[in-house]
């Protein structure tokens, strides 16, 4: 009943003036301008549908202008964001750069005191061999050295020798005693 209603309400231009008009009030500018539009097809010299339609499409023009002006403006935005987030990116960048170096700046100081500590480390175990040679070498009080302990007993050796060569010769040289049986 109500498509009746309105192709009724549309048979002549305060019809299709209406129809348009509604249309606009509810959001529906192209819808409008189509209703308005075929209006005028029918009734080109009405005056009301011919303002109308003027009206519509400066509403037209305004809603295209501002939807621009947004798109514009979001695209604006949008470079924006892109700005900010390469910057923010590039910040990010910067600062792990930044903490990278600082982190291999502290692992290289690190090396370096490492490095350090295994020289001094050497150097104290070397004065530590040194001191114990040193001290291998000097006989301490009741101690002999390994070259006096060589000495020694090539002295006590050869007097060992000699004695044995007492003892020898005198067996040779000593008169031979006959023994006498003991029967």
């Amino acid at each position: 009943m109500m498509i009746g209603l309105s192709v009724n309400s549309q048979t002549n231009a305060t019809g299709y003036f209406n129809s348009g008009a509604k249309e606009f009030v509810h959001s529906k500018l192209e819808k409008a301008i189509a209703t308005v539009d075929k209006g005028l097809k029918i009734y080109p010299n009405d005056e009301n549908l011919n303002e109308l339609r003027k009206k519509l499409e400066e509403e037209k023009k305004k809603k295209d202008q501002n939807k621009d002006k947004q798109d514009k403006k979001d695209q604006n935005k949008d470079k924006q964001d892109k700005k900010d987030q390469n910057k923010k990116d590039q910040d990010k960048k910067d600062k792990e750069n930044k903490d990278k170096k600082e982190e291999d700046k502290k692992e290289e100081e690190k090396k370096k005191e490492e490095e350090e500590k295994k020289e001094e480390d050497k150097k104290e175990q070397d004065k530590k061999e040194e001191e114990k040679k040193k001290e291998q070498q000097q006989p301490q009080v009741g101690q002999m050295t390994p070259e006096q302990v060589r000495q020694l007993l090539e002295t006590m050796n050869n007097e060992e020798a000699k004695t044995q060569k007492k003892v020898n010769a005198q067996k040779v040289k000593g008169p031979k005693k006959q023994q006498e049986k003991d029967w």
